[in-house]
């Protein structure tokens, strides 16, 4: 059965742990128990490992985590702490620990993925750099071995709303604050700079910032933004969560722990930003298409097979979506090579800025980009797919030396990793494919 998480749970009381676990499995997460320190290490050196969740145990959860951490193949493994009740002092100090989130055993299910899964998303951002250093490196290239630790000293942070300015100022003394009361506004602040997290301050406009935070989702380069949103209900929590805020807050609010939370936030971010920096390391050289700026041939078929081992050892998703721009060659014979070119450029650049950093891009062939996309069903892939070959389809390319809108029209295929595939068998599937 393909996993879309593998979680282990350390906690003493076998009872909880394995109804919590059951949770985990019906929602397509895979989850070990293991009740001590020894146990979850070795849980991580027989396995794949996304995500530990830390409940009771005979350390206390920090010193359990600094342990844990302590061990070089565990460094990067997101770690929860989880506890009958949370308060402002447990999250304090899981953010003094370098701890990514603090969450109740009880918490919904609505509210307990919308939190796993970005964390599941972190841990898919570590495996992937680690795969491109390997490939890069067996290539001779030299990338950068690690994302090194965010550094949350200047955090950005949007606030937007009514309260925009009565919450602006419970974080200014610790981050740089830009706010807004509208919406139209803010959606052209986080298009002009980036932002660490946005706090939105729904008030009666419920809905609108619903929507506002289900746009901020489907964007691809604010697709990790955390989203804060402030809410006068607590009924309202769940739709919240299902248009992808990051974490829902009711009033009357808690102040130290609305910051703990906030900037727990804020750091996993700024790590996020680190590890994007540190993949594009492995882009140059050998590596890369000279055209294109993006991945080359002999790199993917090395990336590709090696992501193909890993989906079939662990059982994991891998989504392989192929773009072909056949009219390229008309543009060649109207305009000339150097118009070809530019416009290749172009398109390659599209669909790699339509994606997330850890997806990767690379030139197949004459006029065709394949994109890898780890730990992905096919049916979020296919969205993808038809989304980029959509915005292609739809947009008016300005060539170098011709004085006419370019249009293109793409053909797309795409396929998943299925048991007994080989590389050549899953490219060729894709191939396949396209219409």
């Amino acid at each position: 059965m393909i996993r879309l998480a593998d979680v282990l749970i350390a906690h003493t009381d076998t009872t909880a742990a394995e109804a919590f676990a059951s949770r985990l499995s019906h929602n397509g997460y895979h989850a070990v128990i293991a009740e001590s320190l020894d146990q979850a290490i070795g849980a991580v050196r027989s396995g794949h490992l996304d995500l530990i969740i830390i409940g009771r145990t005979a350390m206390a959860p920090v010193a359990f985590a600094d342990a844990f951490r302590s061990q070089p193949d565990c460094a990067d493994i997101p770690i929860v702490f989880a506890a009958t009740t949370v308060d402002a002092g447990m999250v304090q100090d899981a953010l003094a620990a370098g701890i990514d989130d603090v969450i109740t055993w009880t918490c919904d299910d609505v509210e307990l993925f919308a939190r796993l899964r970005p964390l599941v998303r972190l841990a898919t951002m570590h495996a992937e750099l680690d795969q491109r250093d390997l490939v890069a490196r067996a290539m001779g290239v030299m990338a950068a071995p690690s994302a090194g630790q965010a550094d949350a000293a200047h955090p950005s942070i949007l606030v937007v709303g009514n309260d925009a300015d009565g919450m602006a100022a419970i974080f200014q003394d610790i981050a740089r604050i830009v706010s807004t009361q509208n919406l139209y506004d803010a959606e052209g602040l986080l298009e002009k700079q980036n932002f660490d997290a946005a706090i939105l301050c729904a008030g009666g406009e419920g809905a609108a910032f619903l929507a506002f935070s289900s746009q901020v989702r489907n964007n691809p380069r604010l697709f990790n933004l955390p989203l804060v949103m402030v809410l006068e209900k607590p009924e309202t929590m769940p739709a919240a969560y299902r248009h992808g805020v990051s974490r829902a807050i009711v009033r009357p609010i808690a102040l130290d722990l609305f910051r703990a939370s906030v900037m727990t936030l804020v750091r996993r971010q700024q790590l996020r930003w680190a590890i994007r920096s540190a993949l594009v390391d492995s882009l140059k050289g050998p590596t890369k298409d000279d055209l294109t700026g993006l991945y080359g041939r002999d790199f993917l078929d090395r990336y590709l097979e090696s992501r193909l081992n890993i989906a079939l050892t662990h059982q994991r998703h891998l989504a392989v979506v192929f773009f072909a721009i056949p009219n390229i060659d008309g543009v060649r014979s109207q305009f000339g090579d150097d118009a070809a070119q530019h416009l290749t450029q172009q398109l390659g650049q599209w669909i790699a800025g339509l994606l997330r950093a850890e997806d990767v891009t690379a030139v197949y062939g004459k006029n065709e980009f394949c994109v890898v996309l780890p730990d992905t069903p096919l049916i979020e892939a296919e969205v993808v797919m038809h989304r980029i070959a959509g915005v292609l389809a739809y947009t008016d390319f300005a060539v170098r030396e011709v004085y006419q809108p370019i249009k293109v029209w793409v053909q797309v295929g795409c396929t998943d990793a299925r048991s007994g595939d080989t590389l050549d068998g899953l490219v060729a599937r894709a191939r396949a494919k396209m219409d």
